[in-house]
């Protein structure tokens, strides 16, 4: 079907926007009724849920998809695997709960982590029926669930913080959330496992989601161990400015750069002989969301100290420093993400495995290095580690899939030159305006940016959308 590339990405996108929109719109809420302490807590409850959750898929959804037929009963050996792997988390869960309460000296933590243990299992027995809908394109109902699943969260965080139950609210928007996305594949899905009794080898699926595993494991201890550290080294209320931040800037990879490896993926697979071709869709990815990141990201930036400080109260004005410190390197892994499907799609997960375990020790060194100096020293850390690895990323994707570097290159440099021209100005509006006119100026910068910087490479836009739908 003509134009069903952008179709798929596009509802996927607008669930992820409404999920990230909702979240902003509940912050300024939320934060008024919560301490940064309570923030710095629930970041550290989820440090073990999150080492957990990453195992919930396993990769074994990703495998399924990849595969040229569907085996019903290859697919229900997958999913009562799961089962059996979602139900172990939890344990997990459970049992870390006492010892992470300990080490970090906090009574307060074993609740949370005993309670949010449920997150695990309920993603892992939603993961089969999950692949199942992306199989057979059913995007546009993936979106319609999520955007469900998220209002319920953002509903639940809000009303259990206004009531007062302080970090609490954040974990009830955990469950609710891994609730209602669970239900909600299930009830749409067409998938329905067969006896356990009808097993199959599951072999190459297990190769697969080894090395899936692994770089998820990474890619968690890379947003998570710096978080740690911050709260061992600096403390609960620096961890919590530090969270905030961290949840803002990760808006655009799960909003935008997820989506669209999710849908792009697909059209991978298909083509996962044809090098050229391959190259040719990662660089396209790396366009639209160049465009789609960098004008937003910069603005915010630009005017980050203000903009935080009038909607979510001035205690977190800090927030905005981070923000900007820390947004080249989050908008640049945002936009160059897709580069993990690539290796998914020909198969080569043990050279994106090498590729990710590099990339993240070499990061949580320089990171680590850092922390003694503040979160401000993290912040820049971050962005210019991911600044100086870039050229190294793409030398070792080239080997597995040659594309044209210069030409991902120049993909994101109008993007990236209108971008520079709209921070600059938001620096400048920021200091001559507050409120609601700043407020005001930013969403005037961010339609211009994304306009100008769309209309100066029009041409490549719809060529990339040719090649997505062919």
């Amino acid at each position: 079907m003509k134009g069903r590339f952008l179709y798929n990405t596009g509802t996927l996108t607008a669930a992820r926007l409404f999920t990230s929109l909702s979240q902003l719109v509940a912050l300024p809420v939320v934060a008024r009724f919560l301490t940064v302490e309570e923030f710095g807590l629930v970041a550290l409850a989820m440090v073990v849920v999150l080492f957990t959750q990453l195992f919930s898929d396993a990769g074994l959804g990703r495998s399924l998809i990849r595969q040229d037929g569907i085996d019903r009963a290859e697919w229900s050996s997958v999913f009562w695997l799961l089962v059996v792997v979602g139900l172990g988390l939890s344990s997990i869960c459970l049992v870390m709960a006492p010892i992470w309460a300990w080490a970090y000296e906090s009574q307060e933590l074993f609740g949370l982590v005993a309670a949010l243990s449920v997150v695990p299992f309920l993603l892992a027995v939603s993961a089969v029926p999950s692949a199942w809908m992306e199989r057979h394109n059913r995007f546009a109902s993936i979106a319609l669930i999520r955007t469900l699943a998220a209002g319920a969260g953002v509903a639940a965080a809000v009303g259990f913080a206004v009531a007062g139950f302080g970090a609490w609210a954040l974990v009830f928007q955990q469950i609710a959330l891994a609730t209602v996305q669970c239900l909600g594949i299930w009830v749409s899905s067409r998938f329905r496992p067969m006896s356990p009794r009808h097993r199959t080898s599951l072999r190459g699926h297990i190769v697969f989601a080894r090395d899936s595993i692994a770089v998820s494991f990474l890619q968690t201890a890379q947003r998570q161990v710096p978080a740690m550290l911050i709260g061992h080294v600096l403390g609960a209320v620096l961890l919590g400015l530090h969270a905030m931040a961290q949840r803002l800037l990760i808006q655009p990879s799960m909003a935008l750069s997820g989506p669209m490896a999710q849908v792009a993926y697909v059209r991978m697979a298909k083509v996962k002989s044809d090098n050229a071709t391959l190259g040719e869709l990662y660089n396209g990815s790396i366009r639209f969301l160049a465009l789609a990141i960098f004008p937003p990201v910069a603005v915010i930036a630009g005017g980050a100290g203000d903009l935080f400080g009038f909607v979510l109260s001035e205690p977190w004005r800090p927030v905005g420093i981070l923000f900007a410190l820390a947004a080249p390197g989050y908008a640049l892994e945002a936009v160059i993400g897709t580069a993990g499907v690539v290796y998914q799609a020909v198969g080569q997960t043990g050279a994106r495995l090498r590729m990710v375990f590099e990339r993240v020790v070499l990061r949580l060194i320089a990171v680590a290095i850092a922390v003694p100096f503040g979160v401000e020293a993290v912040a820049a850390t971050i962005s210019i580690f991911a600044l100086l690895y870039l050229p190294r990323f793409w030398q070792r994707l080239h080997r597995e899939v040659p594309f044209d570097r210069l030409a991902a290159l120049k993909a994101m440099a109008k993007s990236a030159s209108v971008s520079a021209l709209a921070f600059v100005a938001m620096l400048y509006l920021s200091r001559t305006s507050s409120g609601w006119e700043t407020l005001g100026w930013a969403i005037a910068l961010m339609s211009a940016g994304w306009v100008l910087a769309a209309g100066l490479q029009y041409r490549s836009l719809r060529a990339t959308l040719r090649r997505y739908d062919a």
